[in-house]
């Protein structure tokens, strides 16, 4: 039985993708093998726990992973980006090394634990995107992992709860939305900045769906000003 029924109307966007690299190549400037340079599936694709067939990972600390199986990355975020750094004119889906991209969905609308079916597979919500370094020297574009960070134009990864084949081009179906309170934008604020509430960041440190990586950084976020406080109290 389909754990996961499509709703009466449901929400669906087009994607371009998926988009993968089969093979480690040499980042510009570097040397260092890197799978950022995708490239779109030309048949379907297996999606599974660990991500897309075929599709390389070169530093498994920061990339891959249960909680990180795939990547997403606003398409609409990159006419931004052109603008930033003009010698990018061709900036465009893939570019940051997502394995899918649409167009109206962004860190605003998307929630930690949604849920969507994209092709036969059930794909959830993890985490906020955490952009790096590797960005800079591919796009030889100084800063913009750190203006990605500090824009929240971030994107955002996908575990994967049920496995099934992605053909090129498949819809992306929203098929449950269990905290709608709780958007990608929303969280990553409230790590980078610390604007949460020792509250909000007790029961974000507790929401099941949301990548461990992230609920150890908000506990030891919320530990922190505890500490701080502690220690203010004694003098």
């Amino acid at each position: 039985m389909n754990r996961y029924p499509p709703r009466a109307q449901p929400m669906q966007w087009p994607v371009e993708g998926p988009f993968l690299r089969d093979r480690l190549v040499p980042l510009p400037g570097t040397g260092k093998p890197s799978a950022i340079d995708k490239q779109l599936a030309a048949a379907p694709v297996w999606l599974d726990f660990a991500g897309l067939a075929g599709d390389r990972v070169a530093d498994r600390r920061y990339h891959g992973g249960p909680d990180r199986s795939l990547c997403h990355y606003p398409a609409e975020h990159y006419g931004h980006w052109r603008r930033a750094y003009p010698h990018l004119r061709q900036l465009g889906p893939a570019a940051f090394g997502e394995n899918l991209s649409t167009c109206g969905l962004d860190e605003a609308q998307v929630c930690i634990g949604d849920r969507f079916r994209w092709g036969d597979a059930i794909i959830e919500v993890s985490q906020p995107r955490s952009p790096c370094a590797n960005l800079d020297r591919r796009h030889n574009a100084r800063g913009l992992a750190r203006q990605l960070a500090s824009s929240a134009r971030i994107g955002w990864l996908y575990r994967t709860l049920e496995a099934g084949e992605i053909a090129p081009g498949a819809a992306l179906q929203l098929i449950d939305r269990p905290y709608p309170t709780v958007s990608v934008a929303h969280l990553w604020q409230s790590v980078v900045n610390g604007t949460a509430s020792d509250d909000e960041l007790a029961q974000l440190a507790e929401l099941q769906p949301l990548a461990m990586e992230y609920r150890k950084r908000l506990g030891q976020q919320l530990d922190s000003r505890r500490f701080r406080r502690d220690q203010g109290s004694l003098f």
